[in-house]
């Protein structure tokens, strides 16, 4: 048994056994999605990293040649540049067949993603795994992956649930151009506190996290990162803000639409006055005229007053996944 590289290697229909045999396809978390379509966004995915010069994709043979798992990584440019090393995401780890193989396979893989990574001068490794996934993070964790983010999602169905009114609608209105520069110098202080994977990682400089956030939102103005921002407005001042990224029905690949709240702060002098609520109905409403399905929203599994926010707004949670952290030097 071996593990290869599946764009310079590829067994027999690779992707359509990955495709059959892999349990965390692309929103497996959302019941109403049809399998046929998460099928339909994998091969994407697997087509998108096939033409990546960035991407790996490796594969778990078997001595009678069958592909009994597999991983996806790709090189992070932006956080590359951003924090000064190379780093390097897990996108998938998967494996199926007997249990008795397939924390051996989990390994093997896991180990092949660490070779690659070091092959390419790689420093540092993150991997956002499912809970379901349990065998995965076992793998992970022996090699060396350390934890440092629990992350809930939550999903809000447009079709079942009711859009909460505003408390403040004069002071809700949509993102204009001019906002850019407010919304950046906001999110450099806001987001200090979150007990998020960069904040958590102690290798990581929190000033550099802090200004990840700032060029991210950026970015959001910009179109690239978001496709539309609700903004809070208090007497000519930007108070708050929430960003989001409409999927829509992915060019007719998927049986549902599907929106992410990404984004979202209030100034501290404004909390507890409901902005928050009202900033992501008003995003919801935004959804609702171009007739979305399902909004989703990611969070830490410890940062309680986000999901306080959105299981008052009608979001439900749906998966619970770790992300580690995997650091070369070590």
């Amino acid at each position: 048994m071996t593990t290869v590289d599946l764009k310079t290697h590829p067994t027999a229909h690779w992707k359509q056994t990955i495709t059959n045999h892999y349990s965390f396809l692309p929103y497996w978390w959302i019941r109403r999605v049809r399998t046929e379509s998460r099928q339909a966004l994998m091969n994407r995915d697997l087509d998108i990293a096939l033409a990546s010069d960035e991407t790996r994709l490796l594969g778990y043979i078997s001595d009678e040649g069958e592909l009994l798992g597999f991983a996806q990584m790709h090189w992070l440019e932006w956080d590359t540049n951003h924090f000064g090393f190379e780093t390097w995401r897990l996108d998938h780890l998967g494996t199926w067949g007997s249990p008795s193989q397939r924390r051996a396979v989990a390994d093997a893989l896991v180990q092949g993603a660490i070779q690659t990574s070091r092959e390419q001068e790689g420093q540092h490794i993150t991997a956002r795994i499912p809970m379901n996934n349990l065998l995965a993070i076992h793998a992970l964790e022996g090699a060396g992956f350390r934890t440092v983010e629990a992350l809930t999602t939550l999903v809000f169905d447009l079709a079942k649930e009711r859009i909460s009114p505003k408390r403040n609608p004069d002071l809700i209105r949509d993102f204009e151009p001019a906002d850019t520069e407010a919304l950046v110098e906001m999110s450099r202080t806001v987001y200090t506190p979150l007990p998020d994977r960069f904040h958590m990682d102690p290798r990581l400089s929190p000033k550099a996290s802090d200004e990840l956030y700032a060029e991210w939102v950026r970015n959001s103005c910009s179109g690239q990162l978001a496709d539309h921002i609700a903004v809070a407005e208090s007497n000519e001042e930007v108070v708050g803000y929430i960003t989001m990224k409409y999927f829509g029905d992915y060019d007719g690949l998927c049986n549902r639409r599907i929106a992410q709240w990404l984004l979202g702060a209030v100034s501290p002098a404004f909390r507890g006055l409901g902005l928050i609520e009202d900033l992501v109905s008003h995003n919801l409403e935004w959804l609702k005229r171009r007739q979305a399905n399902y909004c989703f929203f990611g969070t830490q599994g410890n940062n309680i007053p986000a999901q306080n926010v959105a299981t008052r707004l009608g979001f439900r949670p749906a998966a619970l996944a770790l992300t580690l952290h995997y650091w070369a030097d070590d």
